[in-house]
């Protein structure tokens, strides 16, 4: 089993993990966040944001 990554969809804000084997990021410069670019919420479809590893605590 594959570690997961915890994501925050930036539209809706609904929580979503997604395999850290299919993750491929792409780093906001401006807002300094990670976006998930080839994974999608799976209740409006908008972009992902990464938190970190699932089930971690927040820093």
């Amino acid at each position: 089993m594959g570690q997961e990554m915890e994501c925050m969809c930036l539209e809706c804000g609904t929580y979503v993990h997604i395999s850290m084997e299919s993750t491929s990021l792409e780093e906001d410069i401006v807002a300094h966040r990670k976006v998930v670019d080839n994974s999608f919420c799976t209740e409006c479809g908008g972009p992902l944001m990464l938190i970190g590893k699932a089930g971690d605590e927040p820093h």
